[in-house]
């Protein structure tokens, strides 16, 4: 039999117990995704009850089905719940709203935090009544800055993933805006600075085709750099990246002539792996939030050599992490890259510094951060 003390310590366990559901699109390889995926059992480790919802099927949006079972299977093992609304490509707010008020039949969370603008709508025209959090995940707003008046009558609070964010937000909200950077989990840890590149060497991009990411560029950076006749080996670049664009990348790559020096990897799930393997992080966007692929690989003491845009600028200082050159230069690029190559005390400094820098973007701060915030919220 249970004692009075044991009783009422059941009871407020039960009272203090967190339930948070988190929105995604859909569930991706994207920084997003994977975000709310490693949060997903931080949190489930600090005993906060989490649903992840996804708006649409992977395959509704062009994505694999394969990578969203890896991932869905991910979230369960880490203690969280599963479950996407199958909503049509449209994703509209009617459509999602009806979703959402059946799954609120059943149970109601302290907490709803959206990863996508979309979602704030639908939650709104659901009836939900408790605390909703916001964040975007770009610097680049995908709707007119004059919807956060309507979205601030929905919307408790605001997450920065960035400082650059932070400032948007504070242009064009009163609400409050609580800054947490983006973070990689525990496994992205290569424990030690590298020496050298490797001879070819491997030259790694990760993240889904899409306009935002720039690939064409790392198609142009090859070409750039086999025109040039360097004097090391080739190197070879990888992509790592599922999406509706990917055929049509892969035609531009064949139309230049680039069989030998770039290969296309699709959506991966072994990212870890491919950076383990890998010597240098390539990223061509035009523009970023604060991009989970960099701090991922500086966790894997990888130098990293990208453009000069925001998101990218917050991780890599120049000369002490990795080298920047301006967004669609791609011999600029090319330079950078040869550079990290045939400087060894260079490519070492950079990998060391990568390591050093990757320590302020921990998961676990991450978990504790939003904790926080789904506690003062929740109230």
């Amino acid at each position: 039999m249970r004692t009075i003390a044991e009783e009422q310590g059941s009871v407020e366990q039960v009272q203090t117990t967190l339930n948070v559901w988190s929105i995604v699109t859909s569930l991706t390889a994207g920084g997003a995704e994977v975000l709310v995926s490693n949060l997903s059992a931080a949190l489930a480790a600090r005993g906060v009850t989490n649903r992840v919802i996804a708006l649409c099927d992977a395959a509704t949006l062009g994505n694999t089905i394969e990578m969203e079972a890896i991932l869905a299977e991910q979230i369960r093992n880490g203690g969280s719940d599963f479950v996407s609304l199958r909503l049509s490509k449209k994703r509209g707010p009617l459509e999602g709203a009806a979703a959402l008020r059946k799954l609120l039949a059943s149970s109601v969370p302290d907490v709803i935090h959206c990863h996508t603008a979309r979602a704030v709508a639908m939650v709104a025209l659901s009836g939900f009544r408790g605390s909703v959090i916001l964040t975007h995940h770009n610097t680049r707003l995908s709707f007119p800055g004059y919807l956060f008046r309507a979205f601030d009558l929905v919307v408790d609070r605001y997450v920065a993933i960035s400082p650059e964010l932070e400032a948007i937000y504070r242009s064009l909200t009163r609400r409050p805006i609580t800054l947490i950077p983006n973070a990689a989990a525990r496994e992205f840890d290569a424990g030690a600075p590298r020496t050298a590149a490797g001879k070819p060497c491997l030259i790694l991009s990760v993240g889904t085709i899409s306009d935002q990411k720039n690939y064409g560029l790392v198609l142009e950076t090859a070409a750039a750099m086999r025109d040039s006749n360097p004097e090391f080996a080739r190197p070879k670049f990888l992509i790592a990246g599922g999406g509706q664009g990917l055929d049509e990348l892969r035609m531009r790559s064949q139309d230049m002539g680039l069989f030998e020096d770039v290969e296309f990897l699709g959506e991966r799930s072994d990212v870890r792996h491919l950076m383990a393997s890998a010597d240098i992080l390539l990223n061509t966007s035009t523009y970023e939030g604060l991009p989970i692929a960099i701090i991922e690989a500086m966790g894997m003491a990888l130098p990293i050599v990208a453009t000069d845009v925001a998101g990218n600028r917050d991780l890599v200082a120049e000369g002490e992490n990795g080298l920047l050159a301006p967004l669609d230069d791609p011999a600029g690029l090319a330079a950078a890259i040869g550079r990290v190559i045939v400087d060894a005390d260079l490519y070492r400094s950079l990998s060391q510094g990568a390591v050093k820098k990757s320590g302020q973007f921990s998961i676990d701060v991450s978990a504790d951060r939003h904790l926080a915030l789904y506690r003062s919220a929740g109230r």
